[in-house]
């Protein structure tokens, strides 16, 4: 949802609620390379650690700057 539409625009978050945000994203990241990497299993050393730091970083970053919208389109249940 857009700031634009709403009647009082969404504060900034806190210090707190960015960590939490962060770690969440970040065990989510890590699942995620888990089951990617179990499913392909064809990974070297290096592909291993690029795929596991890529993923963590891409899903804290996003969950940090996104928060609920984030989750939502990850838990979202496809139709």
């Amino acid at each position: 949802m857009r700031n634009e539409s709403r009647v009082y625009p969404e504060r900034p978050p806190d210090r707190g609620t960015i960590v939490v945000r962060g770690i969440c994203g970040a065990v989510l990241g890590l699942a995620v390379a888990v089951l990617i990497w179990m499913r392909s299993g064809a990974f070297g050393l290096w592909g291993s650690i690029a795929l596991f730091t890529a993923s963590v970083i891409v899903c804290a970053v996003g969950s940090v700057r996104h928060g609920d919208s984030f989750w939502y389109g990850v838990l979202r249940r496809p139709r």
